[in-house]
Parts: C-alpha cells; structure tokens; sequence
C-alpha cells in the first residue's frame, strides 16, 4: 500500500521551497534594479546640477564693437577702457565671462530675461533701473551731434532749433535704436511727434557714420568723449575725415556712464562684481585706468 501522506507532505515542503525561493530571487532583482534606477538618477541629477553650475559662472556681457575707446574691438580682440575695467573686475571676483556683440536694444531686451548679465557704457534711468543694477559711474558722458565739416556751424543751440534745421535741410538725424540720452529728450521723444519725424533709427551707429560720409543724414547723436577720442586717434581718424563735432548737446544729457548689470544675476555674482569694482577705487586700480584713457584724474 502507497504511503500517500508521506509523499504529500514531501510534495508541499517541496513547493513552499519553490515558492520561498522565487520570492528571494524576485526580491534581489528588484534590489538590484533599485539600485541601478538610484544611481542612474544620482547621475542625472549630478549632471543638471554641474550643467547649471557651469553656464552660471559664465557670465554674458554685451559690448559694442565700434564703441571706441569704451569698447571695441582691434585684431579680434577686445579693447577698451571698460574692457580693461571688467577684465580686472572679473580677475579679482574670479568669474568666468564671454563679451557678446549684439545689436544694443536687443541686448538691453535680453539682460531684461537674464540672458545678457551685464552692459557697459550705458547710461542710468528709471526704466533701466528696473532690471539693473548700477556700477560707476565709469565716467562723464554728453551726447552730442556728429555733422560733415560745412555744417558744424549750422544754427542748432536746442532740441526746437535741431528739428527747424533738419526740415530746412530735408535730411533726418541718426538716432541709436534703444538709446537713452536724457530723461528731457525721452519724454520729448515719447510724445513730440515733430522730433520723431526728423529721427533716424537705426540698431548700429557705424551705419549712421556710413550714411553720414554719403550726405544722406544730416548728422547723429553720439558721446563727445568717445568722438573726440576717436578723430585724435591714429587708427580711427581717418575714419572721420571730412566730419566734425557741432557744438548742440542733447539737453540733460551730460551725466555719468555706468555698468548695466542684470537683477537676473545671481546675488553672489553680483556682489563679487560690486565688492572687486569697490576694490579697485580704494587701491587706485580704477584711477590708473581713468588716467590712462582720459588723461586726468576721476572726479565723480
């Protein structure tokens, strides 16, 4: 006679073993895959972060090519008073930056979004101070009219004669795109409909140069300082043969020239930025430099 119950309680300890051992196997497979999505996700993490990191210590800053000697460039290098200025700024805060030439209004629209973090050779107002921080004054700037030789006595003293003039000679005035050169002129600007009419706008005052020489502008707006600088300096005087500086300047425009510095920025940035310009004003770094370009002492 078959002993039936023996062989059924080996059968059942048999199949708790089984059952016992897929479970163990499962769950060690489970560990494990545990384990690898951890990891994978520690990676991933790791990576956005290093990534953040890395584009933040880059900080973007427009400047204009043919700002000379604020900025500009000379055998594709950057040059200039404020290059050499936030080349010592960035040396001192030991930031990473890469200079951007962009069209100006375009650059004042992205430090708004946080893509460019700093511009320099602006000048301050309201609807600026909104989205920037302010560094300087750098220097004193007044704008003022670039015209060919003939007319550098036209009879232009205000913004009114400025207008007259323009309608008398049939030939509009060059006007930077995005420029602010006083609080008066902006508001004028924003609501006189007959200072409008007599504007050229254009994104880039070398444009504004080249139609000039041509006679089909009567003139435009630019700092005196940097024209000056320009038609006294051996690689840029000839560039301005046959022109002149009027002696009209926008009225309020003479006021200091700052570095712009976006409130997208982040606050360690930034205060690295201010703490090193600081810096340089109490160890004289910042008057060599002023002495250097302009030839006198700061008085700002």
């Amino acid at each position: 006679m078959v002993n039936t119950g023996n062989a059924l309680v080996g059968r059942t300890v048999s199949g708790k073993r089984s059952v016992l051992e897929k479970s163990l196997n499962w769950n060690l497979y489970m560990n494990k895959v545990s384990k690898v999505f951890t990891r994978l996700v520690h990676i991933t993490l790791f990576i956005l972060i290093l990534s953040k990191a890395s584009f933040a210590e880059t900080i973007a800053i427009r400047a204009g090519k043919n700002d000379f000697p604020a900025t500009y460039m000379k055998s594709d290098n950057w040059e200039g008073m404020d290059i050499e200025i936030i080349r010592e700024i960035f040396l001192r805060a030991k930031l990473d930056y890469r200079i951007i030439n962009m069209p100006f209004k375009r650059s004042l629209l992205q430090t708004q979004g946080g893509k460019i973090h700093l511009i320099p050779n602006l000048v301050k107002n309201k609807e600026r101070s909104v989205y920037m921080h302010w560094l300087g004054p750098i220097r004193t700037t007044c704008i003022g009219l670039v015209v060919q030789k003939k007319d550098r006595d036209l009879s232009i003293k205000t913004t009114d004669d400025l207008v007259k003039v323009s309608h008398q000679e049939n030939k509009k005035v060059g006007y930077l795109t995005g420029a602010s050169y006083s609080a008066l002129f902006d508001d004028r600007l924003e609501n006189d409909s007959s200072l409008q009419e007599v504007l050229h706008f254009l994104p880039d005052t070398h444009q504004h140069l080249e139609m000039l020489k041509l006679g089909r502008i009567l003139g435009y707006f630019h700092d005196v300082f940097e024209i000056r600088q320009r038609m006294l300096d051996q690689s840029f005087a000839q560039q301005y043969s046959g022109l002149a500086l009027h002696s009209y300047q926008i009225e309020g425009s003479c006021t200091g020239a700052y570095i712009g510095i976006s409130r997208k920025l982040d606050n360690i940035s930034y205060i690295k930025i201010k703490t090193s310009f600081d810096a340089m004003k109490d160890d004289g770094t910042y008057a060599r430099i002023y002495m250097k370009w302009i030839g006198t002492k700061p008085r700002l």
